[in-house]
């Protein structure tokens, strides 16, 4: 039986599957709403029939009118994940005890391309806005399947971008070796009435990771360039003296250094271009350094243990009590001696990089969800590497989710060209 074109809910999205978080925004095309999307990269998966109580039906409308996304709780029939595990997202998955708790290696050389958890969050999050979209439009659950058509952009680190772009694409639109796209079954499970969503992919644009950020900052134009130089001459006006925003918008030849939680990414822009075979990626992030803390903690202090590098982070990002104060700081110590070997470690990659770029560049941009809790370390450290090359170190508060934004363009991009064929067809048919 087909499907009437009328009951396809068409979604575009950038997906930045990060190693500690995902960050996304979706719109739903029809309805012309936005949904953004940050949740801690982790599931939670077991095989019994009910790790959470049921919500009421009746509840959907307010609980998916929430933050639903840090609250997904479904199960998965598709070619891209090998159990059908019911599986909790974000948030959620932190507080649920006796399962198998799931977030990316960040120590190792595992590609993210080959994890299962990077489709499980991709699949889980663009069905979820689905299902929101239509209880926002009908205030109920629905009493049937729905169908979802996508349009995504996702992101691969430099290293995995070069080799496995086509094929991680492929895997989600499924036309490599078939003639058939690909059906990725949704179950959610939150409510008393289990919901079905049918996802087919229609277009997966893979970027490379910071490339797809370095997109979205000349895509903010001339706003950002002038908060960028504000902020730089607020401490050394002699770095960009003369330079207005509008040279900025203007520039070519650029580095970016992307902290994430797993890697750290370098895109080298040259003419204006991605230039992969200057560009590279340093095998360790933020997340390495709270792993290796959490290691050394775990041997040498008692009373700092914790479950997940995500715990850490979290505890540190708070304010704490009189009572935590002391641990608080201990803790702090710990991280900030492995941050200090991290930076070492990529200010030592970024000279290489800077070498292979070659004296052309114009400026360094540094973003990413990890640049921020190792800001103080790593900005002087790069500034004195990159010589009279300014470094623009952008507020981890936006930069984080500029990848997002770089990958959502790109799949608005390719959705808008598929639009106006479309509309040239038809007028030539007429």
């Amino acid at each position: 039986m087909r499907t009437n074109t009328s009951d396809i809910t068409t979604l575009t999205g950038g997906i930045d599957v990060g190693n500690g978080y995902v960050k996304g925004v979706i719109q739903n095309t029809k309805m012309g709403i936005f949904d953004e999307i940050d949740l801690p990269s982790a599931v939670v998966s077991t095989s019994r029939t009910s790790p959470k109580v049921p919500l009421p039906d009746g509840d959907a409308s307010s609980v998916l009118a929430g933050d639903f996304y840090n609250q997904i709780d479904c199960s998965l029939t598709t070619p891209l994940v090998a159990a059908s595990d019911r599986r909790i997202f974000g948030r959620a998955a932190l507080s649920v005890r006796g399962s198998k708790f799931t977030e990316f290696e960040v120590i190792g050389k595992h590609s993210k391309a080959d994890q299962e958890l990077s489709k499980v969050l991709v699949l889980g999050v663009f069905a979820a806005k689905a299902l929101r979209d239509y209880v926002r439009e009908y205030g109920a659950l629905p009493d049937r399947e729905l169908c979802v058509q996508v349009r995504a952009g996702l992101a691969l680190p430099i290293s995995e971008f070069v080799a496995r772009r086509h094929t991680y694409a492929a895997e989600f639109v499924g036309r490599l070796g078939s003639t058939d796209p690909a059906v990725h079954l949704v179950t959610i499970k939150n409510f008393s009435t289990p919901v079905s969503v049918r996802l087919e992919f229609v277009d997966v644009q893979v970027m490379a990771e910071g490339a797809s950020a370095q997109f979205a900052i000349t895509d903010k134009g001339e706003p950002l360039a002038q908060a960028l130089l504000d902020d730089l001459r607020a401490r050394d006006a002699s770095i960009v003296e003369g330079v207005a925003a509008s040279d900025l918008v203007a520039v070519q030849h650029t580095i970016g250094v992307d902290v994430g939680e797993g890697t750290v990414n370098f895109p080298v822009f040259t003419d204006g271009r991605f230039n992969p075979e200057a560009s590279a990626t340093l095998d360790e992030g933020y997340g390495t350094a709270l792993m290796n803390a959490m290691e050394r903690m775990s041997e040498s202090d008692a009373s700092l243990q914790f479950s997940s590098r995500k715990q850490l982070a979290d505890f540190l990002h708070g304010v704490p009590s009189v009572l935590l104060k002391n641990r608080h700081q201990r803790a702090s110590g710990f991280v900030e001696e492995e941050a200090s070997y991290l930076v070492d470690e990529i200010v030592s990659f970024f000279g290489d990089v800077l070498s292979q770029a070659g004296a052309t560049t114009e400026v360094v941009y540094v973003y990413g969800g990890g640049s921020g809790p190792i800001k103080h370390l790593l900005h002087p450290a790069l500034l004195k590497a990159a010589a009279d090359v300014p470094v623009l170190y952008l507020d981890s508060s936006y930069s984080r989710h500029l990848n997002r934004e770089g990958l959502y363009i790109a799949a608005r991009h390719v959705e808008q060209q598929a639009s106006a064929a479309q509309d040239g067809t038809k007028k030539k048919a007429a």
